[in-house]
C-alpha cells in the first residue's frame, strides 16, 4: 500500500507542468510492454482522444513496470491517482473475484469472431459482471480479446492425463490455478516477468499465453513443445475510475465511449495480425528437437468435460456464489445462442 500512495504522490507531482499542455491531461497504465497488442490499442486510443476532442485530450500512456505492477495500477486507478487502466482479468481476480469467469477452460467459443460479439454485447459482461467493477470504484468500458491462448511446455500436453504433476505456471488467481489442478498439474504461480529464468531453471515446465506473447517474451527458447490449445481467450480490459468519468461532461463521456467503440474492431484485427505473424516466427524458429502440437476434437471434448469441474470452484471464490452462478448460465446460453447463429 506504501508503494501504492509513493506511485500517487509522484503521478499528481509529475502531471501538475503538464496540465497547461491541453484541457484535460490523463493517464493510462497498461500491464504490457512497448509494442505489445495492449500497447498498440492504448496508443490508439491516445490518438484519438486528441483527435475527436481536437487537442482538448491528451493522454499519456505507461508501459509494464513504469508505474508498478499489474495489481499496482489497478490499485492506482480504483484510487483515483490515474485515470484508466489496461489490465488483464487474471491480474485482478483478487479485486474482483466474481470476473474469474474468464478463468474457466474451455468456456468460450473455438471461432473468435463469436467470441468478439460476446465481449461486446454479453449481459453477463456488461452489466452483470460491470456492474460489479462499479462497485469497485472502476467504470468497466471494454471487455477484449488479445487471441486464443495457447500452452508452452517441457513435456507434449495433448490430453488431461498429460498434465500430471506438471509445474504449470499460473497469474496469482486462485481460479486459474484451480483450472489447471484438475488435470492433476501443479500450478506454481509466477510473476510474469520471472517466467522466463522460471521455465530456464526448471522451477516451472510450462506456461500460457497468445502467441505474440510468448514469441515476444522468448519463452520457446527454454521449452520444447508448443500446443495450439486455444483452451481460452485472453481478456483485456479498458477501465476507467468511476468517479474520474462520472464527473466529466457529457460530451467529453460520448468521446471517451466513442473512440473505445471504435478501438473494438482496431484492437481484433491488430491481435489477429500479430499472433499471426508471431506464431509464423515461433515456428520459423524451432529447432528439429522442438515440435508443434495440436489438440484433437476428441481431446478437446475431454478438456471441456474436465473443466466443468472448477465451476463450484468459481463459485465459491467468487464471493457472490447467487450472482456467479446466473453470469455462467447466462454466459453458456449466449455463447450458444451466437454459436447457432453462425453456421
Amino acid at each position: 500500500m506504501k508503494r501504492i500512495f509513493a506511485l500517487a504522490l509522484a503521478l499528481a507531482l509529475s502531471a501538475a507542468p503538464a496540465a497547461l499542455a491541453a484541457k484535460y491531461e490523463w493517464r493510462l497504465a497498461e500491464e504490457e510492454i512497448t509494442d505489445s497488442v495492449c500497447d498498440v490499442y492504448a496508443k490508439e486510443f491516445a490518438r484519438l482522444l486528441k483527435e475527436k476532442s481536437n487537442g482538448d485530450i491528451n493522454l499519456e500512456v505507461y508501459p509494464l513496470g513504469t508505474l508498478g505492477t499489474p495489481e499496482e495500477i489497478f490499485e492506482l486507478c480504483q484510487n483515483g491517482a490515474i485515470e484508466f487502466v489496461l489490465d488483464g482479468a487474471g491480474q485482478v481476480g483478487s479485486f474482483v473475484p466474481e470476473n474469474q469467469i474468464f478463468s474457466l477452460q474451455f468456456l468460450f467459443s473455438d471461432n473468435q469472431e463469436v467470441n468478439e460479439k460476446i465481449l461486446a454485447d454479453s449481459k453477463a459482461l456488461n452489466e452483470m459482471l460491470s456492474g460489479v467493477y462499479a462497485s469497485r470504484g472502476i467504470k468497466m468500458l471494454a471487455y477484449w480479446s488479445e487471441g486464443a491462448m495457447d500452452w508452452t511446455a517441457s513435456r507434449p500436453l495433448l490430453q488431461p492425463e498429460d498434465f500430471k504433476g506438471l509445474k504449470m505456471r499460473t497469474m496469482p488467481s486462485p481460479m486459474i490455478v484451480e483450472s489447471y489442478k484438475v488435470y492433476g498439474a501443479n500450478p506454481t504461480p509466477v510473476p510474469f516477468m520471472e517466467v522466463y529464468s522460471g521455465l530456464q531453471l526448471n522451477m516451472i515446465e510450462g506456461q500460457e499465453n497468445a502467441p505474440y506473447i510468448t514469441q515476444e517474451m522468448k519463452f520457446m527458447e527454454v521449452q520444447k513443445y508448443y500446443i495450439q490449445s486455444s483452451h481460452k481467450i485472453y481478456i483485456m480490459q479498458t477501465m476507467a475510475n468511476k468517479d474520474f468519468f462520472d464527473g466529466l461532461p457529457p460530451h467529453i463521456q460520448k468521446i471517451v465511449l466513442d473512440c473505445v467503440a471504435e478501438l473494438r474492431a482496431f484492437g481484433y484485427k491488430a491481435q489477429e495480425e500479430l499472433n499471426a505473424k508471431r506464431l509464423d516466427m515461433i515456428l520459423k524458429a524451432m529447432k528439429p528437437d522442438q515440435k508443434l502440437l495440436k489438440l484433437s476434437p476428441e481431446a478437446r471434448a475431454q478438456f471441456r468435460e474436465i473443466s466443468k469441474n472448477t465451476d463450484k470452484t468459481y463459485l465459491e471464490v467468487s464471493g457472490n456464489p447467487e450472482l456467479a452462478q446466473k453470469m455462467l448460465d447466462v454466459i453458456r446460453q449466449e455463447i450458444a445462442a451466437a454459436e447457432a447463429a453462425a453456421k
